[in-house]
């Protein structure tokens, strides 16, 4: 058999799906169990909660917490609040919350995104 690249992208898929979990944890928000591992070795999430006929994917303030529970770091708060712009994602200063707003059909990439930056993040601490 002759690898293809047909295969390999339907085998990444398929395990990244086999890999993530999404919880209900209300009826209208959802946690996702992403693939990707914090630098403490921890999985990352991201709650999805549907906003009218969009959808916002948050970290609900949990990642700088891990990093700085008691908020005594204010360079590491503005670092992250830097970055997070930066990159696209909305940052509540009051709840130190990195979040997304996006349609249906840029869902699953916002997830990536959201993990991918939270991923960096932790990196910071």
């Amino acid at each position: 058999m002759k690898l293809k690249a047909e295969f390999i992208q339907s085998e990444l898929g398929n395990w990244v799906a086999r890999n993530t979990a999404v919880i209900p944890v209300s009826s209208d928000i959802f946690e996702v169990a992403t693939t990707e591992i914090d630098s403490y070795g921890d999985t990352i999430y991201c709650f999805v909660k549907q906003v009218d006929n969009l959808y916002q994917i948050s970290d609900e303030g949990r990642m700088l917490f891990k990093l700085d529970p008691g908020a005594s770091d204010q360079e590491l708060y503005e670092t992250a609040e830097a970055i997070a712009i930066g990159a696209g994602f909305d940052y509540d200063e009051k709840h130190c919350e990195i979040s997304v707003t996006t349609d249906q059909d840029n869902l699953a990439q916002a997830i990536v995104k959201l993990s991918q930056l939270q991923l960096a993040i932790s990196y910071l601490g």
